[in-house]
């Protein structure tokens, strides 16, 4: 996890967080942290058309992190920057129990 603390940004809006989404996948899952992209790694079951992928993206990241969770960059992209209104700590917390 320090690697991912280290690419974690706290604003006052709450913690940006690096994604990598990897579409069509069996099910919705947290795979961890890639170094190669420097970003969470999260495997998607929606296919990446009409804002499907992201739609589920956002919706199971508010499950888990309680938090509400906005796509600020990378929309059109497997790379992403979302904004997760929580500190720093709590999105760590959140991840480490994962």
């Amino acid at each position: 996890m320090k690697d991912l603390e280290k690419n974690l940004a706290e604003t006052r809006q709450g913690t940006l967080l690096p994604v990598q989404a990897v579409p069509q996948g069996k099910k919705f899952a947290v795979i961890g942290f890639d170094e190669w992209p420097s970003a969470l790694k999260i495997r998607l079951r929606a296919k990446a058309e009409k804002g499907k992928a992201n739609q589920e993206l956002a919706e199971e990241l508010r499950k888990i992190f309680s938090a509400e969770v906005e796509i600020i960059a990378g929309e059109k992209s497997q790379r992403k920057k979302l904004l997760v209104h929580a500190t720093k700590a709590q999105v760590l917390k959140v991840l480490s129990g994962l």
